[in-house]
């Protein structure tokens, strides 16, 4: 496999989404049968013969600090570059209209042979059938630590406040996708609430540690038995003291 692509990378600091599309130039009529490959709930890839087509990716920047994003290693120094330079210029900027609308753009050019899937991390892409029970059970308990975050922040801390509300809002996310998504993993969206999570003040250094693994182990649906016993003690330890009677 011979010639170059010309890759067009964009990103949304903001919503911190990732999006990529490759033009094969002369070779596009030749590659219009396309796969579309979902290995996540925050992942999606489109490859045209063995090639990287286009690309979706939910919270990139996030799951990038803990590990690989699943595509070409060939991209890794443009996507990085390009998300550091989108970041750094909408730090400072405090109109949040301005901060939502940011988006960033830059172009690549690679050869064909490195955008296979041959050059895309081994992740795994296994999923596990949770129960109906199971799955309601984990996603009740990541909603009412949503909920329980919210009570520990006084109503005139505005700064904690903002954190504790992303946090919730992807806790609550984490939680849809196990409700109707069954097996499905969201690594991006766990590696930002672990980011969210150690914005604040919210949590205890114990309770933070417990968070942390019991969102790492949601990247791996054979382990959702072991995460939903540890959100239920989180939840226990979080819970106020009763009042003597």
């Amino acid at each position: 496999m011979s010639g170059t692509a010309l890759v067009t990378l964009r990103y949304r600091p903001a919503a911190d989404v990732l999006s990529g599309q490759v033009s094969f130039g002369d070779l596009a009529g030749a590659t219009t049968e396309t796969v579309e490959e979902s290995r996540d709930a925050d992942t999606a890839l489109v490859w045209s013969h063995n090639r990287l087509r286009s690309f979706q990716i939910v919270f990139a920047a996030a799951r990038a600090s803990v590990g690989p994003l699943p595509l070409p290693h060939s991209l890794f120094p443009a996507i990085e570059t390009l998300i550091i330079t989108a970041l750094h210029a909408v730090d400072g900027v405090h109109d949040p209209l301005v901060r939502l609308r940011a988006k960033a753009e830059a172009t690549t050019e690679l050869p064909l042979q490195s955008l296979t899937r041959d050059h895309a991390p081994k992740l795994s892409s296994h999923r596990q059938a949770l129960d109906r029970r199971s799955a309601t059970q984990l996603s009740h308990a990541l909603c009412q630590l949503a909920d329980a975050v919210h009570t520990r922040v006084p109503a005139d801390d505005v700064v904690e406040a903002l954190h504790t509300d992303h946090l919730a809002r992807l806790l609550r996310e984490l939680s849809s996708t196990i409700q109707h998504q069954h097996g499905s993993t969201s690594p991006g969206t766990t590696a930002a609430a672990r980011v969210a999570a150690r914005a604040g003040d919210t949590f205890s250094v114990g309770e933070l540690a417990t968070l942390e693994q019991t969102l790492t182990a949601l990247d791996d649906p054979a382990s959702w038995p072991s995460a939903s016993t540890s959100l239920h003690h989180l939840l226990l330890g979080m819970q106020p003291p009763q009042p003597h009677r």
